[in-house]
């Protein structure tokens, strides 16, 4: 009872929020960055780890159904999180501090929907796409390097799309990790802070990394 009255505390959903978000961050997006990097060396390389990945399924599911844990709770918690400080902000005092934040975070609401509506588009292009199989050592694998080139070459709208999405990927993540360390303890000065610096760096460059593969596809 206790533990379910602090989960629904502010502090409490500030925590699972954090949580949810670091597992998603830790456990999906940092090594689905570095398969997509793969992409750049060629239809053999990525193509085999394709390939080894798919050998790994029953880790893969047990991973896929803790990331749809952590998105519904992610979602939950950000929606009532976002309720909380609106209500907040009905005095003049905590406008004058909403007007301080940065566009990252006073933002964070629609980018986070957006990479939402990204994920299912991404899912439904990628994921539920139909593969066709090629040879690869002797062995025959599903073409995925093929199958990513086909869906961006010839298709300059589907590439915009995908790079204004991984804007807000790179918004999202650049307040998310500085205000996670906040939530778990970690002091983070409003100015000259390198945790601040460290988190935009940080989310530039994986949304950079992101987005360089449907630009490398467009112009194979």
């Amino acid at each position: 009872m206790k533990n379910t009255r602090f989960l629904l505390s502010s502090i409490g959903q500030k925590l699972l929020l954090a949580t949810s978000g670091t597992i998603m961050f830790l456990l999906f997006l940092v090594p689905h960055m570095g398969g997509n990097v793969l992409f750049l060396f060629g239809k053999d390389i990525f193509n085999s780890y394709a390939h080894h990945l798919h050998k790994l399924v029953p880790i893969v599911i047990g991973i896929e159904v803790l990331m749809l844990v952590s998105i519904s709770v992610h979602m939950i918690m950000a929606a009532r999180t976002t309720w909380a400080n609106r209500k907040a902000a009905s005095s003049r005092h905590s406008q004058k501090g909403s007007k301080e934040r940065s566009l990252a975070a006073r933002l964070m609401p629609w980018s986070g929907i957006m990479i939402f509506a990204f994920i299912v588009i991404h899912l439904a292009n990628f994921k539920f796409y139909e593969k066709s199989k090629t040879m690869l050592d002797g062995h025959e694998v599903y073409d995925v390097y093929g199958m990513v080139l086909s869906r961006f070459q010839g298709d300059l709208w589907y590439v915009g799309v995908y790079l204004f999405f991984m804007v807000a990927v790179g918004l999202h993540l650049s307040h998310a990790l500085q205000s996670a360390l906040q939530t778990y303890g970690v002091y983070v000065p409003r100015t000259g802070s390198k945790i601040k610096a460290a988190s935009m760096w940080i989310a530039t460059g994986m949304a950079s990394t992101f987005a360089i593969i449907p630009i490398i596809a467009y112009l194979n």
